[in-house]
């Protein structure tokens, strides 16, 4: 079983890792093929690729096709459909999914739709069927190096829209809604009854995550600090939480059925035990929303209580790939989920590195034992995935583990179901329940407020992913003590590997992208200047988190020599206070519209600066000199915006904020401008900058729009581009190209930029 199941999967990551969608003519193709080596060769196992190949081509076609139609982007649409997911923030920022029905305009639409609905005048219900009106647009997202793919996320939860909510009406709910949505209510009952309990308190939102699955019911620093305590997988409904309600319900089916039999009933007290255990899982669940941990752990109880009703053994490998089986089965798409990595990825250490000891070690030395496998052979998949490990997990673990699973969860349990049958008694146990958390919340606060609590871990070339996977299965092997020594050498260091750094006398300038805002990293060899850091949003996260730290991290870099705040507008400074919480850095320049304390927030108290015409500075042989603003005023916080040249192997790059005309002439007039390489457009190419002697003077070979997707603003406007066009400017865009990356290094031409979107395609990213 587990070669199927190896074929299986690698026949699905086949399609995942395809630069465009596969034909449907090639996965009948592969079908066959291994159709036709499983009858030739009577085994079962050759099934797998061309299975898996299969059912991964088809699924993703069906994803796709589901996608909004691109006519209908940026359109008022009126949607009447039903709420489909139990509704997560407040009344400020309401988010839910809608299912839209097959009647009127929604018949164009997708199956599912990712609505947030800002300021609503009313909470809406699970089940509950809306008419609204609102804006869509395609599944998109940043494309960065080291960022999350939000398209993918998408895909793998089948939605095929995301927008906003303009106006809307509640319609109550069907008479149906009972029997076609049983656990989505009863979801909504359980999350309606611990936000009545516990209000906005710090506990509630893990109380929701605990009790029904609902994540997004923390806040973001609670994320953040999960993460880098390497706890983050207590808040998903685990394996771990599953098999304990299991075991349980196990054991009460037990005592019922030898209380049944004393009153003469037939029956094996051990089935009756599986049979309450198996139900009791497939409950939870479905409470927890069905994700890849619980399917796992479902299919896992299931194949178990399957072997102990029938009398069959299975083994270690082929139980692990039976559930691998059923989870692919039951979802394709799978594999694009971080969590699935995680989940088999825990099971197969701990299978691998933890179990088959000659002598039994005692469940404390066991119990050590575990942690230590599972922190280790989860590095390839942690660095994978979130491009970071943490250094405290094992020690966090060691007794959150125990106080969650057997302590906090089954409390939210009992207190949840308490509160379902007497609503006063369980707010009670709801609230001493949250008390609970919060006191116990420093054991994670705290480690995770150390400075070494997470380790990041640069993007990986093929070499060292060898190295890195090849060390932890080392590590964890039963070799020779040199040889687990030397694996945990090699995983050492590949996590310390860092991209081959910039020349000496050269620069990397990458101008992220941040959606409608701007953000530019400038590296050399020793040194790293961010620009800009990207907008805020009204959820709470921000472009800073979201984008700039990820890409930092990715590039090797863990130090920031300076972070410039070009001006006064979010979509400048928005991400600013993320980054300098997270990376740190030696300077803050800001520009003069900002006031000293604008980030104040921050991490420590840093050297600050304003941008002032004609300061300079060099790192590794690269010029760095402010050349905006003068020592006038001006009208408009626009133009007082830090405008910065960038020198470096013979060849120039121009940032400049959101300057608009009157500074534009103001540094005409001054001369303070050249021909240069590289520019960023000013004001994102709005119609109020870009003047023609702006353009005439700078004559770039290369002008880069930092742009939304199909934002509201239509930048860049067509006749910025044709000013640009007119001096020999090929313009690039980061709403289609992603990042954009330039290399200035001397003794060659200026080369074509790196476009990651179109350098990294996959199947599910619009071009």
């Amino acid at each position: 079983m587990w070669q199927l199941a190896a074929g299986l999967l690698a026949g699905s990551c086949a399609v995942l890792c395809l630069p465009h969608a596969s034909p449907v003519v090639l996965a009948w193709v592969c079908l066959c093929a291994s159709v036709a080596g499983a009858c030739t060769r009577r085994r079962a196992w050759p099934l797998g690729p061309g299975v898996g190949f299969w059912l991964t081509a088809l699924q993703l076609d069906a994803g796709l096709a589901d996608r909004l139609d691109p006519a209908l982007e940026g359109r008022a649409v009126r949607v009447r459909g039903v709420v489909t997911s139990v509704p997560q923030g407040t009344l400020d920022v309401l988010k839910f999914r809608v299912s839209p029905l097959p009647d009127g305009d929604s018949r164009s639409l997708p199956r599912l739709i990712e609505l947030t609905w800002y300021d609503a005048p009313t909470r809406v219900e699970a089940a509950e069927t809306l008419a609204l009106e609102v804006k869509l647009r395609r599944p998109r997202g940043f494309a960065n190096p080291g960022g999350r793919d939000n398209e993918a996320r998408m895909l793998r939860d089948h939605v095929g829209a995301s927008g906003y909510v303009r106006s809307g009406e509640r319609l109550g709910r069907e008479s149906s809604a009972a029997f076609k949505y049983p656990v989505l209510l009863a979801r909504s009952q359980v999350a309606s009854i611990i936000r009545d309990a516990l209000g906005d308190r710090p506990s509630a939102g893990i109380v929701a995550g605990l009790a029904v699955g609902l994540q997004d019911a923390l806040s973001r620093d609670q994320w953040l600090q999960l993460s880098r305590s390497g706890a983050s997988h207590l808040m998903a409904i685990s394996g771990l939480h599953i098999a304990m309600v299991a075991a349980v319900f196990a054991w009460l089916g037990g005592r019922v059925q030898r209380f049944r039999q004393g009153r003469g009933a037939t029956g094996a007290t051990r089935d009756a035990s599986v049979v309450a255990a198996a139900i009791a899982a497939l409950g939870y669940s479905l409470l927890a929303g069905w994700s890849v941990p619980t399917q796992r752990t479902m299919v896992m109880i299931a194949c178990g209580a399957a072997a102990l009703l029938l009398r069959r053994r299975i083994g270690v490998a082929d139980g692990l790939g039976i559930c691998v089986v059923g989870v692919l089965l039951l979802d394709p798409l799978a594999p694009l989920a971080p969590g699935f990595w995680l989940s088999f990825g825990a099971v197969a250490v701990i299978l691998y590195g933890a179990t088959g000891h000659v002598r039994p070690l005692g469940p404390i030395r066991s119990y050590l034992l575990v942690q230590v496998v599972v922190t280790l052979g989860l590095v390839p998949v942690l660095a994978g995935s979130f491009g970071s490990v943490s250094l405290v997990s094992a020690l966090v673990n060691l007794y959150a583990i125990p106080l969650y699973t057997l302590l906090i969860v089954p409390a939210v349990l009992i207190s949840c179901g308490v509160a379902m049958i007497a609503e006063v008694t369980g707010a009670v146990m709801l609230d001493l329940t949250g008390r609970l958390i919060e006191s116990t919340w420093p054991l994670i606060e705290v480690p995770a407020s150390w400075p070494l609590a997470t380790w990041s871990i640069a993007g990986l070339d093929g070499i060292a992913w060898i190295a890195l996977v090849l060390g932890a299965l080392a590590a964890l092997s039963p070799l020779p003590r040199l040889g687990r020594v030397t694996g945990g050498v090699l995983v050492a260091a590949a996590c310390l590997w860092r991209p081959a750094l910039v020349p000496e006398g050269a620069a990397r300038v990458t101008i992220l992208d941040v959606g409608q805002g701007l953000s530019v990293v400038v590296e050399t060899r020793g040194h790293t200047l961010v620009y800009d850091t990207g907008p805020a949003f009204r959820t709470g996260s921000d472009t800073g988190q979201l984008v700039v730290v990820p890409f930092l991290r990715a590039r090797g870099i863990r130090n920031l020599d300076r972070v410039v705040v070009s001006h006064d507008d979010d979509d400048h400074k928005g991400g600013a206070g993320s980054v300098l919480v997270l990376m740190g850095a030696g300077a803050v320049t800001l520009g003069p519209s900002l006031p000293a304390d604008a980030l104040d927030g921050s991490r420590a108290q840093l050297i600050r600066d304003t941008c002032r015409r004609g300061e300079a500075w060099s790192w590794n042989g690269v010029g760095f000199r402010w050349v905006h603003p003068g020592n006038v005023g001006y009208q408009r916080d626009n133009d007082s915006s830090c405008v910065l040249l960038v020198s470096a192997g013979g060849h120039t790059a121009l940032v400049t904020g959101d300057i608009e005309a009157e500074a534009e002439r103001d540094m005409v007039r001054a001369g303070a401008l050249a021909a240069v390489d590289v520019v960023v457009v000013p004001h994102h190419g709005s119609r109020t900058s870009s003047t023609q002697d702006f353009v005439t003077t700078v004559r770039p070979r290369w002008a880069v729009y930092a742009v939304g997707h199909r934002n509201r603003w239509n930048f860049p406007v067509r006749g910025v581009v044709e000013r640009w066009e007119q001096v020999g400017a090929r313009g690039v865009r980061t709403s289609d190209s992603g990042a954009i990356t330039f290399e200035l290094a001397s003794g060659r031409a200026l080369a074509p930029p790196m476009e990651w979107r179109r350098e990294h395609p996959r199947p599910w990213r619009d071009p």
